[in-house]
């Protein structure tokens, strides 16, 4: 077998590998590509082999739906699956005499305040780069948590004060410089500068074990927790407190997935050993539930994250179905360079909204 590593934007090398002609026997793909390369016939689905329908009753659904194609057939498998989540600096909380944030409005006094005091001069840091982990998951979870639809079953964009609301709140951070100046170029999701315990909130994020050893925060002793609200409960600045308040406490969940991958399944001993190493060499959650619940599994992960809480979010979690629509990867791109020119506030928010709106009419024609 050949492997091949590919650094760089991954998804549009691959593409521009197979529109090539380039065989592929096995590849990873996100859930906005997944659909998209089944189309071009570069991908086959699952259903009929051996074992599929026993691994998908063994998922967490919310991952099952993540790595379908739009009529429902499996098109992959997950080698890990995760949520993002919201965390914040609970030391910075008490120097400042405040209560947890429980909403925009009071997530934005909270930064006011602490900057004033003087204990954080970006209190709030997330993910607000190009990259599609980064802006695109994070304000889709914001959306999500605010009871944002962002699109319709037929796939057209909605407008509503929900999704009005987070984008507001993302340019008033940015214009009232409660963030960090190059928030847009932080590299690994913001994750590292968070990391530093330079800013009080991190939000919305994927976390991971070898964030916690980059952390100085730890050594400091300041905690963080998860909001009971959103469906989660407390823990230290361990890893994977979330906030996801809003309205409905949602989040998005991941489940990146190989295409006809047998490291991603049982093995023919009935044991998930590659997800299971590397859950406990690297903290890879899983998306089947009889992994999470691994005895050695849950005594590595309770290190560092709760993992009660961790169970809950992912069935409070919800898939981005648009994503399987072939033109979403382009209208994600788009919307994530001009949302970022959103918040440096060039344009109104009736202009942005308007913008999201035409690219997706735009791009439905082009697909037709």
């Amino acid at each position: 077998m050949n492997y091949e590593l590919v650094t760089g934007d991954y998804h549009p090398v691959v593409e521009t590998k197979l529109t090539g002609g380039q065989r592929i026997d096995m590849l990873y793909a996100e859930e906005d590509h997944i659909a998209r390369w089944h189309a071009a016939e570069w991908t086959r689905d699952l259903e009929g082999l051996d074992g599929v329908d026993e691994m998908k009753a063994g998922m967490f659904p919310v991952s099952v739906k993540s790595m379908s194609l739009p009529d429902g057939k499996l098109a992959g498998l997950p080698y890990y699956a995760g949520h993002n989540a919201f965390i914040y600096n609970e030391e910075h909380l008490q120097k400042a005499g405040l209560a947890v944030p429980d909403s925009w409005d009071s997530l934005l006094d909270a930064c006011r305040k602490l900057k004033k005091d003087g204990i954080s001069d970006a209190p709030y840091n997330s993910a607000w780069g190009q990259k599609w982990p980064e802006l695109s998951w994070s304000i889709f979870s914001c959306w999500y948590a605010e009871g944002a639809p962002v699109f319709n079953d037929a796939g057209d964009f909605v407008d509503d004060a929900a999704l009005r609301k987070v984008l507001e709140t993302h340019q008033a951070l940015y214009k009232e410089q409660l963030v960090a100046a190059d928030i847009m170029t932080l590299p690994n999701e913001g994750v590292p500068s968070y990391a530093t315990g330079r800013h009080h909130l991190h939000g919305p994020a994927r976390l991971r074990p070898e964030d916690r050893q980059r952390s100085q925060i730890l050594e400091g002793g300041g905690q963080g927790e998860e909001r009971p609200d959103a469906g989660q409960g407390q823990v230290d600045l361990r890893l994977d407190r979330g906030l996801h308040d809003g309205r409905t406490g949602r989040s998005t969940s991941t489940a990146p997935g190989t295409c006809c991958a047998s490291s991603a399944a049982k093995s023919k001993d009935g044991q998930y050993h590659v997800i299971k190493r590397w859950a406990l060499e690297f903290g890879l959650g899983s998306a089947y539930k009889e992994v999470m619940a691994d005895p050695e599994i849950v005594a590595s992960f309770s290190q560092w994250r709760d993992t009660e809480i961790t169970k809950k979010q992912l069935e409070n979690a919800t898939s981005r179905n648009i994503a399987k629509q072939i033109w979403f990867p382009e209208w994600d791109l788009f919307m994530m360079q001009r949302v970022q020119e959103y918040i440096r506030g060039s344009m109104p928010t009736d202009q942005i909204v308007d913008e999201l709106s035409r690219k997706v009419a735009e791009l439905k024609q082009q697909y037709q």
